[in-house]
């Protein structure tokens, strides 16, 4: 399941931003400054769901040359 929300917030990132770049609202009117605003609030939702959905990567530490205390 977390594999589909990263896809499917990766790929709303990539069409909501080849959207604002194509299709840029004209800033000077009440609408463009919503429809912009809304791009602007999917765009932070998307990049939310892929920092949640991201696979944590664990380091696994090995201690090759440690001492031991123990009894001998």
């Amino acid at each position: 399941m977390k594999t589909f929300n990263i896809i499917l917030s990766a790929f709303t990132l990539l069409a909501t931003t080849i959207l604002l770049i194509v299709d840029f609202p004209n800033l000077k009117t009440f609408n463009g400054i919503i429809y912009f605003s809304l791009l602007v609030v999917l765009l932070l939702v998307c990049v939310t769901g892929i920092i949640i959905n991201m696979p944590r990567i664990t380091f696994k530490r090995s201690n090759r040359f440690g001492l031991s205390f123990g009894k001998h």
